[in-house]
């Protein structure tokens, strides 16, 4: 099963995203011969989803391998995007594939439901992280902080150990968010946040220079498994 994990995780993230690439060619063969090929087509888009979800269950896993040691159970959060945006955003996308297959219906030789499809399916598969929200994980080990987060077609993974991390601190996200921020949650512009300070005035990494602001879906819960010594009470 490693072997397996660790194939999977070799796979270039933005690889597994071309899918949306594939969904006008699979609308194209909808009422083309032969049908075999359309459903070949499905089927490779379907793989490719499962890919990515089997991608991030091998992420997890690996880190809480490699990164927690002792008897201490792993916190593990996935942070959703609210339930009731993520519907108003589909309702939007339903209405404008319906003007659009209106509008377009019978151009190129496509049917009003070849166009809705092909405008729904293609949007929903290149902006996933826009109407559903970002793929963002954040795993408390004994030894520190993982996080991953997929705000479009590449996906970052780090790893903060506790020594890196000068304090963490619920806050209130001011408007607009300070540019040192970087932001790993589900949604931009988040109302409250977890806020960690590094030591290191250079940042986390070169690609983190500043502070990183989480949205934890309990955050009581996120800072109770956080070492105390850590956290930081609001001023």
């Amino acid at each position: 099963m490693r072997f397996l994990d660790s194939f999977i995780l070799n796979i270039p993230y933005q690889f597994l995203k071309r899918v949306p690439y594939l969904w006008p060619v699979v609308i194209a063969f909808w009422v083309w011969p032969p049908v075999l090929f359309l459903w070949i087509l499905i089927a490779i888009v379907l793989v490719s989803l499962l890919l990515v979800v089997w991608q991030r269950q091998a992420w997890e896993a690996k880190l809480i391998r490699d990164r927690h040691q002792g008897d201490d159970p792993v916190y593990l959060d996935r942070p959703k995007m609210p339930l009731k945006i993520i519907l108003r955003n589909l309702v939007l996308l339903v209405l404008g594939s319906t003007l659009l297959a209106w509008l377009f219906q019978g151009n190129l030789d496509l049917s009003f439901w070849q166009w809705f499809f092909l405008a729904f399916g293609f949007t929903l598969l290149y902006m996933d992280h826009r109407l559903l929200g970002a793929t963002t994980v954040y795993i408390l080990t004994g030894q520190g902080l993982g996080l991953r987060n997929a705000p479009g077609h590449v996906d970052y993974r780090l790893f903060f150990s506790y020594d890196e991390i000068r304090y963490v601190q619920r806050i209130q996200v001011p408007k607009p968010m300070p540019i040192r921020w970087s932001l790993i949650a589900p949604m931009r512009n988040p109302d409250e946040g977890i806020l960690l300070t590094p030591k290191n005035p250079s940042g986390f990494t070169r690609l983190i220079d500043g502070e990183v602001l989480l949205t934890p879906s309990d955050m009581d819960e996120f800072l109770q498994h956080t070492p105390g010594k850590l956290i930081k009470q609001g001023d």
